[in-house]
């Protein structure tokens, strides 16, 4: 089981998505981070590689895809690093 940590921007975008109560698109982003906790290097959490150790996974309610993307720190096998949250680009 791994540990999941926020940059500032993206626990700043979580946050948002809490007030705006985007409950359906929240609860998409928290099945994703669980998944990563669970099992990061999982193929369900890995579809979508942007080189550098930077993977991502998209996130869907009925009216906007987000984006995750994240990495595993480097000195830390267990611990994962979310850095961009926020709409997705190729939807």
């Amino acid at each position: 089981m791994a540990t999941v940590e926020f940059d500032p921007q993206p626990l700043q975008a979580y946050a948002g998505l809490d007030k705006a109560g985007s409950a359906a698109l929240l609860d998409a982003v928290d099945d994703a981070v669980d998944a990563l906790e669970a099992d990061p290097g999982a193929a369900a959490v890995r579809r979508r590689s942007f080189g550098g150790g930077l993977w991502g996974i998209l996130v869907r309610d009925r009216a906007e895809d987000w984006l995750i993307i994240f990495e595993h720190v480097p000195a830390a096998d267990d611990v994962i690093v979310i850095r961009y949250l926020g709409a997705g680009p190729f939807a």
